[in-house]
């Protein structure tokens, strides 16, 4: 069972309006309410483990990288499984790729691992050698393993706290892409998906108090200017499994980014006019979709 999964159905029965509903309503309702959370709990993890261990069964994805003999720019990415592309139709369509592909003549160093917290991060780090550890701009991809796994959202500013400085010590600039709403991710139902929304807008405060901090530049994905969006075409902008974003998915992030600041600044003098933004339309089908890695 996701370790957060029980805690949340707890917590929605104990929740005072809901005990006193019950208590009005006699015990028999009680048991049957009781029951019904049983239910939908069981009927959620066996949704996460079909959506999981379908990709889980293929091979393990590799996040997209580009090595150049000289460079004019170096870009690093870290994170989760948004930073490898998992749900893209192709690695090409990873925010990686497209950042690269509109920065002509950039090295692009892709660390990221799939189903990764900000704490595994510094490890991911690790991997650079002596002489690698610089590095134009470095990209974050993180936060929605966090949202799902951590118990206590209040020790995830601490975490991040412990890590946005290290990026500034491998990058001129760092760039943060947030998670989208996590409760709109079309493999949760309610009342899972209402507590997870609640989490993500909570997780979101954190990571952005975090990165003003640290004189990172945060580029979030979830509030009701980007959940009217996702709500309105779920299926356009999540992969199949229901929890990663497609290839339609990362153009939108992509595009969001392409507007940031950090971004720009970083490759003013690479390339010749302003960040390219692909277009936002649906991607041609033509691969399967780059499998999850735990």
């Amino acid at each position: 069972m996701h370790p957060l999964l029980l805690p949340i159905a707890l917590r929605l029965l104990t929740r005072r309006p809901v005990t006193r509903a019950l208590a009005r309503v006699g015990t028999g309702v009680a048991a049957a309410a009781g029951a019904a959370m049983v239910a939908l709990t069981a009927e959620q993890v066996w949704r996460m483990w079909r959506a999981w261990n379908g990709v889980d069964s293929g091979p393990k994805a590799q996040p997209y990288q580009y090595r150049a003999a000289r460079p004019r720019r170096r870009v690093l990415v870290v994170g989760d499984s948004t930073g490898v592309g998992i749900g893209a139709e192709r690695r090409t369509e990873s925010i990686g790729a497209l950042v690269r592909a509109a920065c002509q003549g950039a090295e692009l160093v892709n660390l990221s691992v799939s189903g990764s917290c900000l704490g595994d991060v510094p490890a991911q780090l690790e991997r650079l050698g002596p002489l690698e550890r610089r590095f134009d701009i470095v990209l974050l991809h993180c936060g929605g393993n966090d949202i799902m796994r951590t118990p206590n959202l209040g020790s995830i500013e601490a975490t991040a706290d412990a890590l946005l400085p290290r990026l500034h010590a491998v990058g001129k600039r760092v760039v943060w892409l947030g998670p989208v709403d996590v409760g709109l991710a079309p493999l949760f139902r309610p009342p899972f998906s209402w507590w997870l929304s609640h989490r993500s807008r909570q997780a979101a405060g954190l990571f952005q108090r975090a990165a003003r901090r640290h004189g990172v530049e945060y580029v979030g994905f979830h509030g009701s200017r980007h959940s009217h969006v996702l709500t309105r075409e779920r299926s356009q902008f999540f992969s199949a499994d229901g929890i990663h974003p497609s290839g339609h998915g990362y153009r939108y992030a992509y595009g969001w980014l392409a507007r940031s600041g950090a971004l720009g600044h970083a490759m003013a003098d690479v390339q010749a006019g302003p960040a390219h933004t692909p277009p936002l339309t649906p991607p041609v089908p033509a691969a399967a979709p780059l499998r999850h890695a735990a």
